[in-house]
């Protein structure tokens, strides 16, 4: 796509998007209208497919061609209903490009947008449950995890300034975040005192820091859900806490 026409694009979105705030919706506007028929007529091609790795791929090919039209939607800044810009999130989640997505469920809770009927979840849900568990696959495999995305996902949907509704979710779902959180940063914290060699009951003030910060993350993911897989983990940091602990008492003493 030229970026001329990714510009007219991206105007005619904004157009529509401010135009629709004023009306109350984004229907019969033909900017959404041919999103929404080109959205329409992508999803028939993912579906004949089964491969879920195979359908990222085709996602990843595809989303391009909506970039322009998320973008402009995004500049209006205006509270619109818009199935195309919902389900385009849910593709940068599917396609792990994680920046587009929280940018884009951050504005969606903020103007309190809704899922297509189809998902049969919230947004803060859907947005914090398939995050999670891509990151809960990505954590039993060797691969590097950017934990900051999860960091930025926990910034989001525990944003006081947005309704409490708008944030609700089930305890369960919550935990799996956290859960996410606590592996992966407790993953971190192992590498860490690998590389530098450091001893479980020598932990220097840093780590010990982020141990418990792990801590939290874990014992607040065990209490929300008894069966959230976390409490070896849980176990692991609790151990490496006491130990340190220890050592430090030991040390004052001396």
């Amino acid at each position: 796509m030229s970026l001329a026409r990714k510009h007219f694009q991206k105007f005619r979105a904004k157009a529509a998007a401010e135009m629709a705030a004023e009306f109350g919706t984004m229907k019969d506007l033909s900017a959404y209208e041919l999103q929404l028929s080109q959205l329409n007529s992508d999803r028939s091609r993912l579906k004949q497919y089964q491969s879920t790795e195979t359908k990222a791929q085709l996602k990843r090919e595809l989303l391009p061609t909506y970039m322009p039209y998320v973008n402009g939607i995004l500049e209006a800044d205006k509270s619109v209903q818009d199935a195309v810009f919902m389900e385009i999130m849910v593709w940068c989640i599917d396609t792990e490009d994680y920046k587009k997505a929280l940018e884009m469920a951050a504005f969606a809770l903020r103007h309190k947008m809704i899922m297509p009927d189809r998902f049969d979840r919230k947004t803060a849900v859907v947005v914090t449950e398939e995050i999670s568990n891509a990151f809960l696959r990505q954590l039993k495999t060797s691969a590097e995890v950017d934990v900051e995305v999860l960091q930025e996902l926990h910034e989001i949907v525990n944003n006081a300034d947005l309704p409490p509704d708008v944030l609700d979710m089930p305890d369960q779902v919550k935990a799996k975040l956290l859960v996410a959180l606590g592996k992966a940063e407790l993953k971190l914290i192992q590498a860490e005192m690998k590389a530098a060699n450091i001893l479980d009951d020598l932990l220097p003030a840093s780590i010990q820091a982020k141990a418990q910060k792990v801590h939290d993350y874990l014992d607040r993911a065990v209490q929300l859900d008894d069966r959230c897989n976390g409490k070896q983990d849980l176990k692991v940091v609790t151990t490496l806490l006491k130990k340190a602990i220890q050592s430090n008492k030991q040390a004052e003493a001396d």
